[in-house]
């Protein structure tokens, strides 16, 4: 303080010893030695004792710091100084991650969901009309049922009788969901799946298995075997009912051909669609068991999604929520696949996923095809019969079903060519229709059977 107050000393008196000489000059010098004084007086920090001054404010000198204040740097006094907290984000990171189907030109831009993987695809044809992160290996959680039930209905009468192993009832979590069944209690195949599908019962799932399999370790074979069939590349099962295992996972992509595959079997579409239901009282089970569809989407709440076919729910701490939906109006049915969101904003990404496939696209058929004529080889030749450009080709399912964005039509349409063995008939020529790289549908021609009789 004491050097401060000499500082403020020297500076006086150099700033007097310019009065002083000013008094002796002549008029006219007074003013501009006057200015040079009060310069040096500021730029040497003297006491102003008069006052602080900037653009915006005027207040007394003595309410500023020593230092050099700015006006931006002045509050209102009406605002706290606490730094106020930032608003948290309501989203998590996942919200963010890209739509890479809202990259395709001309493509209708869907919705962003919480759902780090999400595929909607079209049930007829296989179309993917939403894509977000669809390749990504996740955890399915019960997910996983949709192809053990899958299977069950291709491999079991549903009048077969299920008697339930110790390892069935024991070999789960103890926490995990059931519907309390005890070892050595029988269910027909049919009540199995009302309890695997709506109650997503865990030793239901294993009973399932080892009644189709003989052991749950076939049964996994197989529920691996017919991924592969039915084109998924980066599935792998450990367990029928989906709890959790690291090398247990599906893609949002794989999981959608499954739930398509499953959908188009009648016994899974009825039972996987029903809201409620009864199982009788059984063998040990005096008592009927009442099972309410865990999906949100079919049931009548505030959720409730028209158009809703059901689907599964899923839930393990590492999947966190998965989901699969099938919806149809008109005559479009889609399966929407929603993995690892938290929580039940799951249903609502849900809805936004199928209202956007809805009100996006349609149905069309591109061209009339004409018939393919191509001479008719040689007795000798006969074996030529088998390449497409020696055969015979009818009309049959031309022209195509594509479906496409409400703004596009089939002008805009690129086709592929190619030959496809037909395991239900003759070979055929396949044409596939693209919308900028998209596909969107095709065509078939079958070769002409009775024309190979002929000629054989």
């Amino acid at each position: 303080m004491k050097q401060r107050i000499r500082k403020n000393k020297r500076e006086s008196r150099f700033a007097g010893f310019f009065w002083r000489r000013a008094k002796t000059a002549d008029i006219p010098r007074r003013i501009p030695l006057a200015l040079l004084a009060l310069s040096l007086g500021l730029r040497l920090g003297l006491p102003a004792d008069i006052y602080a001054q900037d653009e915006e404010h005027i207040m007394p000198a003595d309410t500023l710091d020593s230092a050099a204040v700015s006006s931006s740097t002045i509050q209102d006094p009406s605002v706290s100084s606490d730094t106020a907290e930032p608003t948290p984000d309501p989203f998590p990171p996942s919200y963010y991650l890209p739509v890479e189907s809202n990259e395709i030109p001309g493509w209708p831009q869907g919705p962003q969901v919480q759902a780090e993987s999400a595929i909607l695809m079209d049930v007829d044809c296989g179309i993917c009309l939403y894509e977000k992160n669809i390749r990504q290996r996740q955890y399915p959680a019960s997910i996983t049922k949709i192809m053990t039930a899958l299977l069950t209905a291709e491999n079991a009468r549903l009048s077969d009788v299920v008697t339930f192993s110790e390892n069935a009832v024991y070999g789960i979590e103890p926490d995990s969901s059931h519907i309390g069944i005890t070892p050595g209690e029988q269910l027909t195949v049919e009540e199995s799946l009302y309890g695997l599908l709506l109650a997503s019962a865990n030793e239901v799932a294993m009973g399932l298995a080892e009644h189709v399999a003989g052991s749950v370790e076939a049964f996994v074979e197989m529920m691996n075997e017919k991924a592969q069939e039915l084109g998924c590349q980066d599935t792998h099962f450990v367990n029928p009912h989906g709890l959790h295992d690291e090398n247990h996972y599906v893609t949002a992509y794989d999981m959608a051909l499954i739930a398509r595959a499953a959908y188009q079997n009648p016994t899974f579409r009825k039972i996987a669609g029903t809201a409620e239901h009864e199982i009788p009282p059984t063998n040990l089970q005096e008592e009927a068991r009442y099972l309410v569809n865990n999906h949100k989407l079919l049931s009548n709440s505030s959720m409730f999604y028209d158009g809703c076919q059901g689907g599964k729910t899923g839930f393990t701490d590492q999947a966190l929520n998965t989901l699969v939906t099938f919806a149809q109006r008109d005559n479009r049915t889609f399966v929407c696949v929603d993995l690892k969101t938290n929580g039940t904003p799951i249903y609502a990404d849900t809805g936004a996923i199928l209202d956007y496939g809805f009100t996006n696209f349609f149905w069309t058929q591109t061209e009339q095809k004409p018939p393919v004529d191509f001479e008719i080889p040689l007795i000798s030749q006969e074996y030529l019969l088998y390449h497409w450009k020696n055969a015979k080709w009818t009309e049959t399912h031309s022209p195509g079903k594509v479906l496409l964005p409400q703004e596009a039509s089939t002008s805009d349409l690129t086709e592929k060519t190619a030959m496809e063995p037909n395991t239900a008939g003759p070979w055929r020529i396949a044409s596939m229709y693209y919308y900028n790289g998209q596909y969107v549908g095709h065509s078939y021609q079958y070769e002409n059977p009775l024309l190979k009789q002929l000629l054989r």
